[in-house]
């Protein structure tokens, strides 16, 4: 299971009105399933609501909060910022599973300039 950690810049707190914040984070690549899971939880009206069930969905970890715990109402009282730092760590994790693109020559060759492909200076002119 492919995932990434960071943190968030204002944490969620948990329990509700105890003041104990939580920041660090470890999130997973989401899947298809988990966005069939989110749609039937909360429908397509609202782009916003379907990304953090997806978050709540795809986040291993949420400081020391018990997992069962992280949901879309808890996340629904993050910071909006904070919900900015979870869009781009799912961004890096999935740029880091694209399949690499193929940028060296197919004969494996290296690329050099030869004699024979070389533009030839210019003679002066008079």
């Amino acid at each position: 299971m492919m995932t990434i950690s960071n943190a968030l810049l204002y944490g969620v707190e948990y329990p509700a009105g105890s003041g104990q914040l939580h920041y660090e984070f470890e999130l997973r690549l989401p899947t298809v399933h988990d966005n069939i899971e989110a749609i039937h939880a909360v429908g397509v009206e609202s782009n916003l609501q379907l990304n953090l069930d997806m978050f709540a969905r795809t986040l291993v970890r949420l400081g020391t909060i018990p997992a069962e715990a992280i949901t879309l109402e808890l996340l629904e009282g993050m910071v909006d910022d904070d919900y900015d730092v979870l869009a781009q760590a799912r961004s890096e994790l999935k740029k880091k599973r694209m399949r690499p693109s193929s940028t060296s020559p197919a004969s494996g060759a290296p690329s050099s300039l030869s004699a024979d492909t070389a533009f030839p200076s210019p003679e002066p002119s008079n």
